[in-house]
């Protein structure tokens, strides 16, 4: 009874300030043991410890992992690099950190509040390298709102150079607050899906020239505003935001990247394109014999066709990671 006595009036003497103390220990001390297992993945890694083989090997299997498909769980990374080596204005425009040569670009920057817009960017990683790793301003969007200072701790972290890591851990230790005070300053997400009304929403007439009407492309003003201050538009597997993305930039003249994947034939059953056809003995509605036939868009190659064939200046290129990796840009030009 006087142990419990004790104890209530230990509560009692707690003031509200302590309680807001007692919160924040336990705040750093979670980012600070996060990193610690960020840290250590790649090590265990490294000395042959993997929980995912160790699970195979208790079943009976001698596989080196269950994990099936390609293998790009890298392709963040690869990506963040192929676009800095083909888009290198972004790093003028969009950049955040100060050098002495930069100092007067990064003002200009800073002015313009440009970005690189990240459609669809899922749980976050693309974004989280760009804005942390590479000292850019990012917009994401996406309908699901993302926790990106755990998928950076969690997620990339454990793929950076040690010297990196050992960096990150002794800022954190100065500063617990470090990797939210550098995304309030980089980072925004906007949680809404990205729709684009190219041609189905247009200003009337009748004679036959359809132009979209300029306020209705956009339902979400801030939508529209972030497509205007972009520098770049990316698209790493958006699904149903990939056409959009194009029609977008082209309409505003903007840069843009693309790597289509799915591409959900049902859904969009107003894409075609034109192949070759193998039948000579079809004739075209000038009674002239055709060589090629109108097609539905229902395979990732048909759906790669048809991106490419909105403009003459877009174009294809094989990126550096397995699975869906053929990425579509234009540099705006």
């Amino acid at each position: 009874m006087r142990l419990l006595e004790s104890m209530e009036d230990t509560i009692k003497n707690i003031l509200p300030d302590d309680v807001t103390k007692l919160k924040e220990q336990k705040r750093e001390e979670g980012r600070r043991r996060a990193l610690e297992i960020a840290i250590a993945k790649p090590l265990n890694t490294e000395h042959g410890i993997n929980s995912t083989t160790c699970a195979s090997k208790r079943r009976g299997n001698n596989r080196k992992s269950d994990r099936h498909g390609a293998r790009n769980q890298h392709r963040h990374k690869q990506f963040a690099r192929w676009i800095l080596d083909k888009f290198p204005h972004i790093v003028q425009e969009c950049s955040t950190s100060i050098s002495k040569e930069g100092e007067a670009a990064a003002a200009a920057a800073a002015d313009s509040n440009m970005h690189v817009l990240d459609v669809a960017g899922g749980k976050g990683e693309l974004s989280s390298r760009l804005a942390l790793c590479h000292s850019l301003r990012v917009v994401m969007i996406d309908p699901r709102p993302a926790d990106i200072s755990s998928v950076y701790l969690n997620s990339v972290v454990p793929k950076l150079p040690k010297k990196w890591q050992h960096s990150l851990e002794q800022r954190l230790e100065q500063t617990p607050t470090f990797i939210e005070d550098e995304l309030n300053n980089r980072y925004s997400q906007l949680v809404t899906h990205f729709s684009f009304a190219s041609d189905d929403i247009c200003s009337g007439g009748d004679g036959g020239n359809c132009t979209p009407n300029e306020e209705f492309l956009f339902e979400d003003e801030a939508l529209e505003k972030a497509v205007r201050h972009a520098s770049l538009i990316i698209g790493l597997h958006a699904d149903g935001a990939t056409e959009a993305i194009v029609d977008a930039a082209l309409y505003y003249n903007k840069p843009f990247v693309i790597v289509p994947c799915c591409v959900f034939p049902n859904l969009f059953r107003n894409r075609f394109i034109y192949v070759k056809d193998d039948h000579a003995n079809n004739c075209n509605e000038h009674g002239q014999h055709s060589e090629e036939k109108k097609v539905a868009v229902r395979t990732h190659e048909q759906f790669c066709r048809y991106l490419l064939n909105k403009d003459d200046r877009f174009r294809q290129e094989e990126l550096p990671f397995e699975g869906r990796n053929v990425a579509i840009w234009w540099d705006g030009k």
